[in-house]
């Protein structure tokens, strides 16, 4: 930091070398300033009109246009913590961040005022630091500011254990429009359509006020018919909709006759126009075909026990393929360190795009899918483990392959594990 006591009483413009240390100068010492930024509880932050309406444009026309007012600038909505993260970026061409929270925060305040390069350098810091307790409050902001790049990573974080996250509190904060996205996204891949759908619920009743009653009728009225139908019922069996649907007295008893006819096969057209019904059949993720024999495989490595922090992304195997189209059903990962009652971790089957097409979380080292993950011929894929807790995993030097069936599974690198899968598919 450049301060006046490091120039030795000479001009800081005979001393100071380049152009960021003469804005680093400017900046820290409020020389020249010639605006002063109110925030809330009466905080003061002296700036130059010259360098924010350099970098943004709505500060620009604020300013420097036919608007602009006085010496003073009233900032009565924004957090001057947050704001001055901006203007550490706007001045120094850099940005401490400590947090995704933080970095969520300064995102939404460069969006606001359209100060692109800020927006970026927290963008890039959110994709490089996402962890699951902050995806879904990542996932608001990308449907707040219409980032695809962000939503898509988030999708990518919640696809580590999508039950997991519907079901937590975390979900009870998000706007209906983010709610929206969620239940009309294909590439989440629920275990049941239920999923959602109690997660709907959760955050309908989450939404009443301490007077008003928690009824089915009044948590319907938060949910809003709109969002309703974008549940798709019909993916559920009919032991799944009595279970987990007709209890909760969101729909009435009418429209409960009238969509479990709908799951058996009744023709939509005769249904109530009224019916919160998505007509959709369509899966959230591949519809696979029961196998009742299992297949074991044990890639056989030549390596040594690596250790690996907790919360450490670590790749179990790169290039995992199979010369015929297989469905993966559970694992083994030949481990050592997993003592704490945090849990093993999640365990995520990643396509070449890098999107999660499946994912299991065990306390343990035996991993079970509760939907097989479907490993198409001769496609490669990425066995991705995040420990919970520190790990020992037997780290091998060079790819191995198995013979299972008519099938042959094999990868370039990868720690040991055994495989059990379902018989090949006929596809």
């Amino acid at each position: 930091m450049v301060e006046k006591e490091t120039l030795g009483g000479q001009p800081w413009q005979m001393v100071l070398r380049g152009n960021m240390e003469c804005l680093e100068y400017l900046y820290t010492s409020g020389e020249y300033s010639d605006l002063d930024i109110i925030f809330p509880e009466g905080v003061c932050i002296k700036a130059h009109r010259l360098i924010l309406s350099m970098k943004s444009p709505v500060f620009g026309a604020m300013l420097m246009g036919p608007m602009a007012t006085g010496k003073q600038l009233n900032l009565p909505e924004d957090p001057h913590e947050v704001f001055r993260k901006l203007l550490d970026h706007t001045y120094l061409d850099r940005m401490d961040l400590e947090s995704v929270e933080e970095a969520l925060e300064v995102y939404a305040l460069a969006h606001k005022y359209l100060m692109e390069p800020a927006r970026k350098t927290c963008l890039q810091y959110i994709l490089s630091n996402l962890r699951e307790e902050m995806t879904l409050a990542a996932l608001e902001t990308s449907v707040v500011h219409g980032d695809k790049e962000l939503k898509d990573k988030c999708i990518e974080m919640l696809n580590r254990d999508p039950d997991a996250v519907m079901s937590s509190e975390t979900v009870f904060h998000l706007s209906k429009e983010t709610l929206r996205n969620l239940l009309k996204s294909d590439d989440i891949c629920f275990s049941s359509e239920a999923v959602p759908f109690k997660g709907l619920v959760a955050w309908g009743r989450a939404q009443l006020g301490p007077e008003e009653e928690p009824s089915g009728s009044a948590v319907r009225q938060k949910i809003g018919d709109d969002l309703l139908k974008e549940v798709r019922f019909l993916n559920m069996s009919c032991d799944e909709f009595v279970e987990n649907v007709v209890g909760t007295d969101v729909l009435t008893r009418m429209e409960c006759f009238h969509i479990q006819g709908a799951i058996r096969g009744a023709d939509l057209s005769n249904l109530p126009e009224d019916t919160p019904l998505n007509p959709t059949r369509e899966g959230r993720a591949p519809k696979l075909r029961e196998r009742e024999e299992l297949s074991c495989c044990v890639l056989d490595l030549d390596g040594l026990w690596e250790d690996y922090a907790s919360s450490s992304e670590v790749i179990l195997f790169e290039g995992l393929s199979s010369d015929a189209t297989i469905q993966l059903h559970h694992t083994n990962i030949y481990c050592i360190g997993f003592y704490s009652d945090s849990g093993a971790g999640v365990l995520s089957i990643m396509d070449g795009e890098g999107k999660t097409i499946s994912s299991a979380t065990s306390e343990y080292d035996d991993f079970t899918f509760k939907r097989p993950a479907v490993l198409e011929k001769d496609k490669k894929y990425r066995v991705v483990f995040y420990p919970r807790e520190d790990v020992s995993l037997y780290r091998g030097h060079s790819g191995g392959s198995r013979r299972v069936g008519d099938a042959t599974l094999s990868c370039s690198l990868g720690h040991m594990c055994e495989f059990y899968i379902w018989e090949p598919t006929s596809s």
